[in-house]
């Protein structure tokens, strides 16, 4: 029998009633994910500190490994991405596409993400898994709203007795018809499902409209203290998304713009950053700079996408910021490693951990 699982939200929209606990914890069919370390409360302010020396997404669900078919992806790159530097991986999930009819998640699905998070566990790594349906979300909201309770009634009791290491991102990226009000509206629902099973984990949340920076003050989150707030930077995007095909089609005409490190330009970031620290300040928040970086495949000036990834990453440590980039291999997009020729892109790397630092 399926069971209805559902956000309510806020007014916006009729309200689904959320299942019991008991009913919840019926839906769990596999084993719980067991990690060689038990978990023990962590405060986000710490965790963001163990963070701090910069971290990359990697593995994200459009890779062809979650579903068993021929990928770059080389489970040797977490231990790669441990020892060139980095501290924190960020999986962007499509779990959606994973949940079987009566709401729970594909078993098998379960165990590829068992793996990643084993592989971050055996490394030293913290690792963030986020719930990477965005698009769905912002032209599906009902949809949405039954999936997003769905997954995370899933993902919070398979991962209850995983280490500390391992947090909780609830949805990246909320824009479209996910709102100011419907997102706020969702929030208590989201961590409250968390809540059932793991009381203390740290949860990580962002605004709207793309987890931007200008949306931080109507961001309304609930009155718990494990809460990690996230935003992303792609200032200036005409440089950092040029000929990018999903950007628009000015954004996509674009060639040639450049970045040369100028005081202006430093002098934005720290502008743009600093009102982050404010509201970190006014909220009792710690932060984490959850995606950032410039896409290459139209850009052949490497030196600029160095000195802005060098200047985005020194902004982001000098307020306290922990930090992931974007993205660990895509070709010739964002990415710092080349997995044809199983090497960093050295100027890349050496931005993201020495002159990050």
């Amino acid at each position: 029998m399926s069971i209805v699982r559902s956000l309510t939200l806020a007014a916006v929209l009729l309200a689904l009633p959320l299942v019991t606990h008991a009913q919840a914890q019926s839906q769990a069919q596999t084993a719980p994910y067991a990690g060689k370390t038990a978990y023990s409360e962590i405060s986000p302010e710490a965790q963001v500190a163990r963070m701090s020396r910069g971290g990359v997404n990697i593995i994200g669900g459009y890779e062809p490994w979650w579903n068993d078919g021929p990928s770059k992806f080389s489970p040797q790159d977490i231990a790669r991405t441990k020892a060139a530097g980095f501290t924190l991986i960020r999986v962007p999930l499509f779990a959606f596409q994973h949940l079987r009819k009566d709401g729970t998640l594909d078993p098998a699905y379960l165990k590829k993400i068992d793996t990643i998070v084993s592989l971050a566990e055996d490394s030293g790594l913290d690792i963030i898994l986020d719930e990477h349906d965005f698009e769905i979300c912002a032209k599906d909201v009902d949809g949405c709203s039954t999936s997003l309770a769905n997954v995370w009634y899933e993902l919070s009791a398979h991962f209850r007795n995983a280490p500390n290491s391992v947090m909780f991102e609830l949805l990246n990226e909320p824009n479209g018809n996910v709102d100011d009000a419907i997102w706020n509206g969702w929030l208590p629902d989201l961590v409250s499902i968390v809540r059932e099973t793991n009381p203390t984990r740290n949860i990580v949340i962002g605004p709207t409209m793309w987890n931007s920076i200008d949306k931080l003050p109507t961001l309304k989150l609930p009155d718990d203290r494990h809460i990690i707030a996230t935003f992303h930077y792609y200032s200036p995007f005409q440089f950092t998304h040029q000929g990018a095909s999903w950007a628009g089609a000015d954004i996509q005409k674009l060639r040639d713009v450049r970045w040369k490190g100028d005081k202006a330009e430093v002098d934005a970031i720290a502008a743009d950053f600093d009102k982050v620290v404010a509201w970190s300040k006014a909220n009792n928040r710690p932060v984490l700079l959850g995606e950032y970086g410039s896409y290459g495949q139209y850009n052949p000036n490497m030196d600029d996408r160095a000195k802005w990834t060098a200047a985005v990453s020194k902004a982001a440590d000098a307020r306290g910021f922990a930090r992931a980039y974007w993205y660990f291999e895509d070709g010739n997009g964002f990415g710092v490693w080349d997995a044809d020729k199983k090497q960093w892109r050295k100027p890349l790397l050496d931005a993201l951990i020495t002159k990050g630092q």
